[in-house]
């Protein structure tokens, strides 16, 4: 039985709170910085470092393997989802729906993603299909050592969905787990014999 260490970092606080930010690509706060830096920290030794390529992940991750001296993967598929019309905006505003069009709303969409999509945005099949692409990927390369990935509060919840085989389509993981800014999920991935998978979250 063959074991590896997956840990699941979300980005820091970002310097523009208070907007929906999927693939709007803003920076981290200078907080965001010391809250990634100190999550860093408790980490044990890591190999390999994949990140999201939007700065609020990889200008992290371009420090954290300078530092370690690691090479540094980047995928496009650990992007947020893009949130399309909304992306950017401020949730006052959204909430408010301001434009006042006869469209789906960002209630609708927290509700069911599945059944209202952002407009003009990425629908939740796909947003869904290219992270799991990177997550069968993953499970199946054969690199040792614990691997740290820096990515975003959407793509961390639905690879916890996908662990924990929770129903797919679903809401539940959306809402009722919660990423915190530089939050960690260890995640200890077994081979056995038979060259089959068994991934477990870690607390």
């Amino acid at each position: 039985m063959h074991q590896r260490t997956l840990y699941l970092l979300r980005h820091g606080e970002i310097a523009t709170p208070g907007i929906l930010t999927g693939k709007t690509d803003v920076a981290l706060s200078e907080l965001g910085w010391q809250q990634l830096r100190k999550a860093s920290q408790e980490l044990p030794k890591i190999s390999q470092c994949i990140s999201s390529p939007l700065q609020r992940c990889y200008a992290f991750a371009v420090e954290f393997t300078e530092n370690h001296k690691i090479k540094l993967d980047v995928d496009n598929r650990l992007k947020e989802m893009n949130f399309g019309d909304w992306d950017g905006k401020s949730y006052q505003s959204l909430w408010k729906n301001e434009s006042n069009e006869p469209q789906v709303s960002i209630g609708d969409f927290w509700q069911d993603p599945w059944q209202h999509g952002a407009p003009n945005g990425e629908a939740m099949t796909d947003f869904v299909k290219r992270v799991d692409t990177w997550w069968q990927q993953w499970l199946v390369n054969e690199l040792e050592g614990n691997c740290l990935v820096i990515a975003h509060g959407g793509v961390i919840k639905h690879l916890i969905a996908r662990v924990l085989n929770m129903p797919m389509p679903g809401t539940t993981h959306m809402s009722q787990i919660d990423i915190p800014y530089a939050g960690v999920v260890k995640i200890a991935v077994y081979r056995d014999a038979q060259n089959k998978t068994w991934p477990k979250i870690v607390w």
